[in-house]
């Protein structure tokens, strides 16, 4: 199964993002990937003030809609969206994951969300996991940046230990969107370091792949000056990690397309 991601400038402004999205799923046709995973808040921006900005981000997702489905792939979007929920109408930092005929198959929500998100966390005691069919027997689980090493200040069990003992995970999406530091900056070295060695060890804990995606940009960025895309490394690596380490070598700089031909196992189909 060809699996995807883009590493792709993500904004404040909602056009020039969605315009990044279309040439990602226009680059997953050409290549032929079946799945692909973007940034989260991709479409929306992350802290950006999308929710005075609805009506767009509606419209705007009709696009890419239409898009998928032309294309034929299964998307897996980051972005925050409202949603009508039990609780009523909230804010979720989301990856809505789309099947490749164009209906939605699901949506996951941010668990460990962080100061200034603006989004209702989801409750990792009582929502259930949203579980993707990848092939028969074959699921995939997402997590949202910080739901990846956020659970020691929540007090809880990694999610992805949670996911991986779960029947038929085979695949963890995780769509991320870190903060931009400097180079130069002397603590960017220390977080780089503990990113890769988490990543590592999370794949490595819970015997399943990872596929993470991280934005490009800044979250400030206005989406005009293109050298901004290409000045600063990623808060984390792009690409496919498992219990033996990268399976991919994605640039850290810049706008950055890759696939992965991931073998799934084959699994006893239980009626």
């Amino acid at each position: 199964m060809r699996i995807a991601g883009a590493q792709i400038p993500v904004g404040l402004d909602i056009q020039v993002n969605k315009q990044e999205i279309l040439k990602a799923i226009d680059w997953a046709k050409e290549n032929e990937v079946e799945h692909l995973l973007t940034p989260e808040g991709a479409l929306s921006g992350w802290c950006s003030g999308w929710q005075n900005k609805e009506e767009e981000l509606v419209e705007a997702l009709r696009e890419i809609e239409k898009a998928q489905i032309d294309a034929g792939i299964f998307l897996h979007l980051g972005t925050c969206f409202t949603e009508k929920e039990n609780v009523g109408i909230v804010h979720r930092n989301q990856i809505r994951h789309y099947h490749k005929d164009g209906y939605i198959q699901g949506a996951t929500n941010k668990t460990f969300c962080v100061d200034g998100e603006n989004c209702l966390s989801r409750d990792h005691l009582r929502d259930p996991v949203t579980l993707i069919e990848l092939s028969p027997g074959n699921l995939a689980a997402g997590l949202l940046c910080n739901d990846m090493w956020g659970y020691h200040e929540a007090g809880v069990r990694p999610l992805t230990t949670v996911y991986g003992s779960i029947p038929g995970v085979s695949l963890i999406l995780h769509a991320t969107n870190g903060a931009k530091v400097r180079d130069d900056d002397p603590s960017f070295e220390a977080f780089n370091k503990w990113h890769d060695g988490f990543l590592w060890m999370s794949a490595f804990s819970c015997g399943v792949p990872i596929l993470t995606v991280d934005s490009c940009t800044p979250w400030d960025w206005d989406g005009k000056d293109e050298d901004v895309i290409t000045m600063r490394r990623t808060s984390s690596e792009s690409g496919v990690i498992d219990n033996t380490g990268w399976k991919t070598s994605v640039p850290r700089y810049g706008r950055q397309y890759f696939y992965y031909d991931l073998t799934l196992p084959e699994r006893e189909i239980v009626n």
